[in-house]
């Protein structure tokens, strides 16, 4: 794949050089959980001390950088926890105090969000309900941080683990080798037009430039030769980028991107009801009918009962746990 410098700077928000600083707003660890409560957003806990180097490093290079600080502005509550701090902090209920008496004592609650491993700068992560995610410790420049932010903003955690990520992240965005593709991709009526003279399930990929997620999904799940050739002998498949400007015909109707309130197609807001997340992987069955929508970013090894459960029909007969349990795939 042809080698990238970041894919923040070059694909999610065209960020350049020259691009106007982010001024962050840092808040105190009780206002972000306010703020959570009424617009709920993950937490981003910068823990730090007076006297570390590093943390005055990391906080100017990198979340000071252009392409970060806009990715953590956007996608986070953003607070400064002073690891040695004596302040009496309420948390989940919880009185958390400083019991120390020497120089550089950590606080009680510094000292639980780090498991007792009292590294600066950490980072950690706190969900929507304030749950503690991870503590990630160490000095990191854009690049070192640039996956660990979508890792935990777009919850791919919930399917992958870290390195499962960042493996698939700089396949796609810094591997040096050229980008084969090895999926039959056509276009959406082209699919339905084959679906009529032969009947295939039809597997639709939405997706959108600035999404990282779709890229990786795109350059190595779909790519991975077990799921490439599963599809092109199973499936029409189809990807279709929800900004696309491109009229669309499908069963009927007409589909156009208007370009007037939102910059998405017709088609897409009417499949994903108007909640345009993405990635998805949209199910039609051989009649052109919509079997399902599935969202989320997908591992090769986690598509792969995906894909059997809608090409076997088993979605008409069995849950999905009891086939899940069941599936013995090729991936491991």
């Amino acid at each position: 794949m042809k080698k990238l410098t970041s894919i923040l700077f070059l694909t999610l928000l065209s960020f350049t050089s020259f691009a106007q600083q982010i001024e962050l707003q840092w808040y105190s660890l009780n206002e972000a959980v306010e703020l959570s409560k009424k617009n709920p957003k993950k937490i981003f806990v910068d823990m730090y001390t007076n006297w570390c180097g590093w943390c005055k490093k990391m906080d100017a290079e990198t979340f000071h950088n252009p392409a970060i600080a806009k990715y953590l502005s956007e996608n986070f509550y953003l607070v400064k926890f002073n690891a040695e701090t004596h302040d009496t902090i309420l948390f989940k209920e919880k009185k958390y105090i400083n019991t120390g008496t020497r120089a550089r004592s950590p606080h009680e609650l510094a000292v639980e969000f780090l498991g007792g491993r009292m590294s600066y700068p950490t980072i950690v992560y706190l969900d929507e309900n304030q749950n503690l995610l991870s503590a990630v410790p160490g000095y990191m420049n854009p690049s070192d941080i640039e996956p660990v932010l979508i890792f935990f903003s777009r919850d791919i955690y919930k399917s992958a683990s870290f390195n499962e990520f960042k493996d698939n992240f700089n396949k796609t965005f810094k591997d040096t080798v050229p980008f084969v593709n090895k999926i039959n991709w056509v276009t959406l009526e082209k699919a339905s037009e084959l679906n009529l003279k032969k009947p295939k399930k039809i597997l639709l990929f939405l997706y959108h430039d600035w999404c990282i997620e779709c890229k990786i999904m795109l350059a190595t799940t779909f790519n991975q030769d077990v799921i490439a050739n599963y599809l092109n002998a199973h499936y029409y498949p189809v990807k279709f980028d929800i900004t696309s400007k491109d009229t669309v015909k499908f069963n009927g109707t007409t589909f156009i991107n208007e370009q007037k309130e939102h910059p998405y197609h017709q088609l897409a807001v009417s499949l994903l009801g108007g909640k345009m997340n993405v990635p998805q992987m949209v199910f039609i069955n051989g009649q052109n009918q919509l079997i399902s929508l599935i969202p989320g970013y997908f591992l090769s090894k986690n598509a792969e009962p995906v894909l059997h459960f809608f090409k076997e029909d088993a979605y008409l007969n069995k849950k999905w746990d009891e086939y899940l349990k069941d599936f013995i795939g090729e991936i491991k």
